[in-house]
């Protein structure tokens, strides 16, 4: 899924240990460099993907098509009821975390003492993971699961949901709270299922809310899956599709969605690797393909074979989805790759212009009075530590006025705090109209017999429109958020700019030449580590804040419910003794009394629980903006620092060459000429390697720029 990122990331992991072995490479200029940071952030890069699906659409064979095994059980009445995640590890194990306990179980062995294999691991799953033992939700936080998988080893974590809709209301509390901490999110949808009022409905729902889940532009971090297209005739396909884009109108403009077998795309990957053997194949009625000789003509059973196992997974379509999945999780870590090869251009282009500089400075010195010249550099390394202290204070002062506010604006806090202060207004109106609609609409049916259900119904639907809007709100803000910090770097390259020229006009006035880009003033590379940031902790915060929703709704709902004594001739009984049993009952006499009334006292008490919200969205999002803020102030100071330590490292060996006689300066200049040279060639070899491994990637066209060492 991953090859080409995986193939870049470890050229380029392999080439920075190099670098530190190369004597031709200036180990000052790496050192000061802040690659070492960025190959950690590229190592330790992550995807994160989940599969959201209704109950019984094929989630768990959907899964073992991607791994390629037999992992999570296919049985209908195994259904998922632990949040399950799939990672890489050379050896099969489960870690199974806990709700009240902060142990971890590792379980590495069956019942036997037998290391885990995959049967055995499927097996143990089962007992674990599924709602057959009715205590695993309430036990068992989430389980993750190690296996030797290609398609996890370049941090790839697939993560299994339980199913939405399902009888376990719990499970889409525990789906929706997944979703905002993920790369990609997988909707897999059954053929049957699309044209359902039940579904429509719910399913806009769920994809409004991964949309708002996550700062993507227009849902792209979504993918939709049309699974059994080998149960189906092709027109039924047809018809899911063109009704899943209604489905989705107006919610995402161009949805990405993918017709496949589930079925056929795991079989055909466990033949391809020898999992199973032929006659397992031929055995399965299942299994029928066109012959790859004359398509017209299906195959199956004896007639199939080894060699048609990429028939089957071809048939599968399961390729095309993992290749645009690929495709957008390699763009998502993009600046990953973007940040280490600017990195590494800067250091090789910085040691030829160092080199360069310095061997300019040894031949117009041959003749030149040595204390003069010490002289002039010990007052140009005095000029440039004065200017990084002017810079350092000017960008402080840049960066509180932009985040604080003063007498040219206001900070992020007012302005994030007066927007949501707006948008709560409308959200308030919204929920207004969107609750009395549904009242209205309820009320036609309502009697005796309906009216707890009714009402209990309207409280589930109004608490989910209520953390839907909050969703948007909060997103909104955090966009606005990543809109000012960005602008906010942009304004710190300004000044950096500045003082780049400034520093070249301190070494043309006292040395007579400049240093030619030995070290670079630039925060380009910050842009994707922060707005990285920013996302995460968008998910983070987003959690927290539709749970603090989700209460408020929860106690609105609460304040109209008692505990009420259960009625009988027996409770009347063991009421004697004090052990009378009692129920939670909507009073149904004050609802008959009171239906208007209520529903007014219900959209009240959830507009203050709403309007109360406004710190709980705004306090966490300027604790993230201040520590991001805190963070780029960090980088920069440090990017300055470094830029003066190479510049007065080159001036500390210059004023060293002063200590040489003729010949021995003559002898220098000839070393580092044939340094140049090889540096030169190393600079090819790097450039020659990533054009080849960006060609024809939805990158190339960025990353393939010229290299930064001039002729």
């Amino acid at each position: 899924m991953l090859e080409r990122y995986a193939e870049t990331k470890k050229y380029l992991l392999s080439f920075i240990d190099e670098l530190k072995n190369a004597d031709s490479v200036d180990q000052q200029l790496l050192t000061n460099s802040t690659l070492q940071d960025e190959a950690v952030r590229l190592e330790k890069g992550d995807f994160k993907i989940a599969l959201v699906a209704p109950f019984s659409a094929g989630k768990s064979t959907f899964i073992n098509s991607i791994i390629g095994k037999d992992l999570l059980s296919m049985d209908i009445r195994a259904e998922t009821s632990v949040i399950t995640k799939i990672s890489y590890s050379e050896q099969i194990r489960i870690e199974i975390s806990y709700i009240h306990s902060p142990k971890i179980d590792v379980v590495e062995t069956d019942e036997e003492g037998q290391p885990l294999n995959y049967h055995s691991c499927k097996e143990m799953l089962k007992r674990i993971t599924t709602v057959r033992d009715e205590t695993n939700e309430e036990r068992i936080r989430q389980v993750v699961v190690y296996c030797p998988l290609d398609i996890c080893r370049d941090n790839v974590e697939i993560i299994d949901t339980p199913g939405l809709f399902s009888r376990h209301e719990k499970h889409e509390a525990i789906t929706n709270n997944i979703i905002p901490q993920v790369n990609a999110v997988i909707f897999m949808i059954d053929p049957d299922s699309v044209g359902e009022e039940h579904f429509t409905s719910k399913i806009r729902n769920y994809v409004q809310s991964a949309k708002t889940s996550s700062l993507e532009e227009d849902g792209r971090h979504i993918f939709f899956v049309i699974n059994k297209i080998d149960m189906f005739d092709p027109s039924d396909i047809a018809k899911a599709r063109e009704e899943l884009e209604g489905v989705l109108r107006g919610i995402i403009r161009n949805p990405n969605i993918h017709e496949v077998s589930a079925y056929y795309g795991m079989r055909g990957k466990q033949l391809y690797s020898g999992d199973l053997p032929i006659t397992e194949i031929q055995r399965d009625r299942k299994i029928k393909i066109p012959d790859p000789l004359e398509p017209e003509f299906p195959i199956s059973g004896r007639l199939l074979s080894e060699e048609h196992a990429p028939n089957i997974i071809q048939f599968s379509q399961i390729r095309q989805l993992e290749l645009s999945l690929g495709e957008y999780l390699q763009s998502k870590n993009k600046y990953l790759i973007t940040d280490v090869i600017s990195s590494i251009r800067s250091i090789l282009s910085d040691s030829v212009n160092k080199l360069r500089f310095e061997v300019k400075e040894i031949q117009s010195t041959l003749q030149e009075d040595k204390s003069v010249y010490i002289g002039k550099i010990d007052m140009l390394k005095e000029e440039i530590e004065d200017l990084k202290v002017q810079t350092l204070e000017q960008i402080n002062g840049l960066v509180k006025r932009r985040i604080v506010g003063g007498l040219e604006g206001s900070g992020i806090e007012d302005e994030v705090s007066d927007e949501v202060s707006g948008l709560l207004v409308d959200v308030t109106k919204d929920f207004e109209r969107e609750l009395y609609k549904k009242w209205t609409k309820a009320k036609v049916s309502i009697d005796r017999s309906n009216a707890e259900e009714t009402v209990q119904s309207l409280f589930l639907e109004a608490e989910e429109f209520l953390v839907l809007k909050v969703k948007e709100l909060v997103r909104h803000s955090f966009l606005m958020v990543k809109d000012i910090i960005s602008g906010l770097i942009g304004d710190i390259q300004v000044q950096l700019d500045v003082v780049t020229e400034r520093m070249e006009e301190a070494e043309f006035k006292n040395l007579g030449s400049k240093m030619n880009r030995i070290g670079n003033l630039n925060v380009e590379n910050l842009v994707g580590v922060t707005m990285n940031k920013i996302e995460r902790e968008f998910s983070s915060i987003l959690v927290s804040v539709a749970k603090d929703c989700q209460q408020r709704v929860e106690e609105a709902g609460n304040a109209s419910t008692s505990q009420v004594k259960v009625k009988g001739f027996w409770n009347w009984v063991k009421g004697w003794f004090g052990a009378e049993d009692y129920e939670e009952k909507f009073d149904l006499h004050r609802f008959k009394k009171e239906l208007d009334v209520v529903i007014t006292d219900l959209t009240d008490s959830m507009n203050v629980k709403l309007q109360q919200s406004q710190v709980a969205i705004v306090s966490p999002i300027m604790e993230m903006a201040n520590q991001i803020v805190k963070d780029i102030n960090g980088e920069v100071g440090k990017i300055i620092t470094n830029v003066v330590k190479i510049k007065q490292n080159v001036l500390a060996d210059l004023r060293k060459e002063m200590n040489k006689n003729e010949d021995e300066k003559e002898a220098a200049v000839g070393t580092k000429m044939q340094l140049i040279s090889k540096v030169r060639e190393i600079v090819n070899r790097f450039e020659s390697r990533i054009s080849t491994l960006l060609e024809g990637g939805a990158s190339t066209d960025e990353l393939s720029e010229q290299s930064a060492v001039h002729s």
